[in-house]
């Protein structure tokens, strides 16, 4: 299509979508919507008449192209549509913040009014989620009732942190990640590139670090080597981002206003770095990239002054590729154990008059904020640099819960509130069916729920600059998996910390959220399908709670699989088919289009049995919940197994059954963190007499057994220790 351009309208191409009335399921929530009157912007299929186009503000040519390329790759046919990009008169209007818009939509045009770049650019993510997201070939005209938005953002840090370090991701999807960023307001892309796993930023000074650290010898962590396709023609797993790659990469995400924090990480989870340099260690190595996650007791010596220099080095290149204001240093995690006996830095802790270890760590990062200052580059980390004393004008990442950015504002530093009780993505969305994650639980109602400011004194809000979500991907090996875990919880962390607090609704969100979920499926996004159910058994009656507000559930008793044909439950509750038998329920969600989501499964009729461990238990986490029917309820145990150590069930009534299994592990049906390593699943006829009848692998464990095999006990027993706790699931029997 032919675009004149000139200096305040420009008739845009769209395609062919059926008409629609006031649209709905805006993520995240404007903070104002009004219909002042009934009239509808029709926008009719395009009759080859030469468009013309007229602005005033600065990038629109940019800004109208990004958008016309969107609805070019949503659609079909092209529909002209008059839109203008104007300055904003009255900046009051939106709070006076530079991200804010006003959209207006009337008979004859759209306009968004704006201060900057920013606010056009979300003024113009609102207007693709008004259009619809659907094609009707048939359609000739699309049909937008007249509204007026005012929006403008709750906090300035809008934050997503991915790690890219565990398992590497191509440039490609790096930046599909940022489109889905962009759309969802999202404005700080926190990328973590140094680990004890490798290293994945190229620094011209030292090749070494990704020729050989970027690069380990498989994909560690337990996972199918499969299961990703980042290796080397050597067979090693890995890959690394040059410089071009970062500078297009922090082009591309600032073209979308998303800036672009690189997190180098010390003095800790720097194995993947020491494994090059074994001089910069306390001990002098050798060192080897690890394959597992966890933490490792070797880090940078902090009384080496070569270190300091080395990492002068680096951050002089990484101040160079990432124009924002913060470069983020990790600080985390960080043991004490080398410094402790490291001669090095024991003469620094008493050059430096310091009282002890901890100090040490906040003298390292006093000397790296002077280091970035010298860049002009201000210093971020998680909330282990208060330990010692916090360097000024340093600011926190809060992960531990709250309340380290709660004393970081007390004490009048800025603060990113990233609680891993409501942010940590890692953690699995649902307590069954989900794919292997780091464990933990975080639903979307939970993502929700977040608030940056919870807790916090309202004299520091102020210090309170936003909040972010973390992806950490030990046990995320590609792209596909990393979608899943992403959305649709980065839509709750786009509302908390976006829209007014005062305005956030969860039930109103779900409802919002029918329609975001197809604006995923047309930007193909891998996203989670709202398909769990948590079951509940009360009075000798299920109640099904959907994660689709009232959904439908299909379920059955008998162990097949639900149909739509099968009894469909609503909010009310179903009686348990009477007798003792043992019952399979499925149960599964009814989606609006007829579709049907994953099979959720619980046993009931149990028999009756005694369960016994001769491990501690830790909490309320009992050995009972391993044989309860539900996988979600777990036994935890305050010390890794020893040999011999065994979770006995005990049938008060002798037991026949073709298939038996344990699961253990934070995942839902095996693996993940403290999950058996080495152990063996054992059936006795008589509660005296045991037959092993299968091995644990991955944290899992299965028998299928003759016909009529007779079963007095079971058990899990472990034949050699190990240091990680032990978390079982449960035991089943068939």
């Amino acid at each position: 299509m032919k675009k004149i351009l000139a200096p305040a309208l420009l008739a845009l191409s769209l395609f062919a979508v059926p008409a629609v009335q006031l649209p709905g399921g805006l993520v995240p929530l404007p903070v104002s919507v009004e219909k002042p009157t009934d009239a509808l912007l029709v926008l009719k299929k395009n009759d080859e008449t030469p468009a013309t186009a007229h602005y005033s503000v600065k990038n629109a040519p940019e800004l109208l192209a990004y958008f016309y390329q969107a609805t070019k790759e949503r659609y079909g046919e092209e529909f002209s549509c008059p839109i203008i990009l104007a300055p904003l008169e009255n900046p009051k209007i939106v709070n006076g913040n530079a991200e804010g818009y006003v959209l207006e939509i009337d008979r004859e045009k759209i306009k968004i009014s704006a201060q900057s770049y920013a606010g056009h650019f979300y003024g113009i993510q609102t207007l693709l989620q008004i259009l619809p997201p659907q094609v009707d070939g048939n359609a000739t005209e699309i049909k937008l009732p007249a509204q007026k938005i005012v929006d403008y953002p709750r906090f300035s840090w809008r934050g997503f942190m991915l790690d890219s370090v565990r398992h590497y991701q191509s440039p490609e999807w790096i930046k599909k990640f940022i489109d889905l960023l962009a759309s969802q307001k999202i404005n700080t892309l926190h990328w973590h590139l140094t680990d004890d796993q490798g290293w994945r930023i190229e620094i011209k000074k030292y090749p070494e670090l990704t020729r050989r650290a970027a690069w380990r010898k498989h994909i560690g962590f337990g996972l199918n080597p499969n299961q990703s396709s980042h290796y080397d023609n050597a067979g090693n797993y890995g890959g690394f981002y040059s410089q071009d790659e970062i500078r297009e990469i922090v082009r591309y995400a600032a073209s979308r206003n998303i800036t672009v924090v690189p997190e180098i990480e010390l003095p800790g989870h720097a194995v993947a770095a020491l494994s090059v340099y074994p001089e910069f260690g306390c001990t002098g190595g050798p060192y080897e990239i690890r394959l597992i996650g966890g933490v490792s007791e070797d880090v940078y010596c902090a009384g080496n002054e070569k270190v300091y220099k080395f990492w002068e080095d680096i951050f002089s290149e990484v101040a160079e590729l990432f124009p924002g204001t913060f470069i983020h240093v990790g600080g985390d995690e960080c043991p004490k154990i080398r410094w402790k006996s490291c001669p090095k830095c024991q003469a620094k802790i008493r050059e430096e008059n310091l009282k002890n270890e901890h100090e040490l760590q906040s003298y390292v990062i006093r000397r790296v904020q002077k280091i970035l200052a010298r860049h002009d580059k201000r210093l971020i980390g998680w909330d282990e640099i208060l330990e010692g004393g916090l360097a000024p004008g340093a600011a926190v990442m809060s992960w531990r819960g709250a309340d380290g950015g709660i004393a970081a504002a007390r004490m009048r530093h800025d603060v990113v509130m990233s609680p891993n009780s409501h942010c940590y993505y890692d953690y699995s969305q649902s307590h069954s069916g989900e794919p292997r994650s780091f464990g933990g639980f975080i639903p979307l109602e939970r993502a929700y729920e977040f608030n940056p400011t919870q807790g916090v004194p309202a004299e520091f809000h102020e210090h309170i600059l936003g909040g972010q979500a973390n992806l950490w991907t030990e046990y995320i090996p590609n792209e596909n998996h990393a979608e899943y875990m992403i959305a649709p919880r980065i839509s709750a962390l786009a509302e908390a910390v976006w829209t007014p607090q005062k305005q956030r609704d969860w039930e109103d969100f779900q409802e919002r959220m029918v329609e975001q979920y197809k604006r995923f499926e047309h930007a193909g996004i891998r996203y989670r399908r709202p398909e769990g159910i948590q079951i509940f058994l009360e009075n000798n009656a299920i109640r099904f709670l959907p994660d689709l507000k009232n959904a439908g559930v299909a379920y059955t008793f008998d162990g097949s699989e639900p149909t739509l044909q099968s009894p469909v439950a609503g909010n009310e509750s179903v009686p348990v088919p009477p007798g003792n038998n043992l019952l399979c329920l499925r149960a599964r969600t009814i989606f609006p289009d007829g579709s049907l989501g994953r099979i959720n499964e619980r046993l009931l009729n149990l028999p009756k049995a005694t369960i016994t461990s001769t491990l501690p238990t830790n909490g309320r986490n009992v050995p009972a919940r391993v044989f309860d029917g539900a996988r979600e309820t777990v036994f935890w145990t305050t010390r890794g197994p020893e040999r011999g150590d065994c979770l006995t069930i005990s049938f008060d009534e002798i037991q026949s059954a073709t298939t038996v299994r344990c699961i253990t592990g934070k995942n839902e049906t095996g693996g993940g963190g403290d999950r058996l390593h080495h152990g063996v699943l054992e059936i006795s006829p008589d509660g005296e007499l045991w037959h092993a009848v299968a091995r644990f692998k991955d944290g899992f464990a299965e028998a299928t057994l003759p016909a009529g095999t007779q079963i007095k006990a079971m058990r899990m027993r472990t034949t050699l220790p190990q240091d990680e706790w032990l978390l079982v699931r449960e035991f089943e029997l068939r």
